[in-house]
């Protein structure tokens, strides 16, 4: 297990009286946190990355963001590369390959299963206005045409398998709540896309994940992608900082979206426990311990480009061969 600076390991040293004459440490968690600027979070990789590394990125939209940064930088991001049928681009905002945003550790593992065991495009495939049709595990995804669904279901397909082909697969965990198509017994990417037509059927069910059910699929999906990587390749883990839109439990959305990120959390510290092609990246600690002036834009959910190139920056610093 690697460590980092015991300089790094005090929240604050001293009662008030020393405090008085001698102040904290200038790395202690109290003195890094009131300073006006993104807050610097230490750790030691477990293990160091090729300069030509391949990457691929599964997860929440923070995990665009990552991608890009690293693309920009000159890195080779697998996942990046897609090209959808011009009817699926109707509802993409920047790049493509935000339709493949995966939201909870059991979409994660219901797409790289689909793919790796070549099931059919259109299975899960859901009629809500014929003759469309909406797939369920798409980002955004747009209700269309039946051949139109499948060939956009294929685009994505084809890049989901170049993760066989990275020598890092870097997962951004997202949040808990998971709705499930009933009649196929499938986890849903995100919420039904037409509420009168959720209500009307009947046909999806709401879970809130549990910690065991999460570390489940999220082994599971690990599994798929050891057994089919062509490379000796490794994960890297970390929880997106980014909070729910809203909640479907009965919570207020900070004590939900508190209990999402800590089980989401919990789960990425105990795949690092416990496989040593496992690291965890702590960008989520550096992004929510910074001021929120400096870290958040105006809707205080999408992190500022900044502190994401501060963190990616971090990120390479850290772990690229010189």
């Amino acid at each position: 297990m690697t460590v980092v600076d015991k300089q790094y390991q005090y929240w604050s040293r001293g009662l008030d009286k020393k405090y008085e004459a001698e102040g904290h440490a200038p790395l202690d968690a109290c003195t890094r946190l009131v300073r006006d600027d993104y807050v610097k979070v230490a750790f030691s990789p477990k293990f160091k990355i090729a300069k030509n590394a391949k990457y691929f990125g599964i997860g929440s939209c923070f995990a665009r963001n990552i991608e890009t940064s690293l693309r920009d930088n000159g890195a080779d991001v697998l996942s990046m590369d897609l090209e959808l049928p011009e009817a699926a681009k109707e509802s993409i905002f920047y790049f493509q390959n935000e339709i493949m945003t995966k939201f909870t550790t059991h979409s994660m593992e219901t797409e790289l299963k689909s793919a790796f065991s070549n099931l059919p495009l259109d299975q899960g495939f859901i009629q809500i206005k014929r003759p469309l049709v909406w797939n369920p595990q798409l980002h955004r995804g747009v209700q269309l045409p039946p051949n139109e669904q499948r060939a956009t279901a294929k685009a994505v397909r084809d890049t989901v398998l170049k993760v066989a082909d990275a020598d890092v697969v870097f997962i951004t965990l997202g949040l808990t709540e998971t709705w499930i198509d009933i009649q196929t017994g499938t986890p849903l990417n995100d919420a039904p896309i037409d509420w009168r037509y959720a209500k009307k059927t009947g046909r999806f069910e709401f879970k809130n994940m549990t910690y065991e059910e999460c570390k489940s699929s999220l082994l599971s999906a690990l599994h798929i992608i050891r057994t089919n990587s062509k490379r000796d390749v490794k994960f890297v883990l970390t929880v997106s900082p980014v909070p729910l839109l809203r909640t479907f439990s009965d919570q207020d959305i900070i004590v939900a979206n508190s209990y999402s990120k800590g089980v989401l959390r919990a789960v990425a510290q105990q795949l690092y426990t416990d496989y040593d092609d496992v690291d965890y990246f702590p960008s989520y600690e550096m992004v929510v311990n910074s001021p929120r002036h400096k870290a958040w834009r105006h809707d205080q959910r999408h992190v500022v480009p900044d502190q994401v190139w501060a963190i990616t920056r971090q990120f390479r610093e850290a772990y690229i061969k010189a």
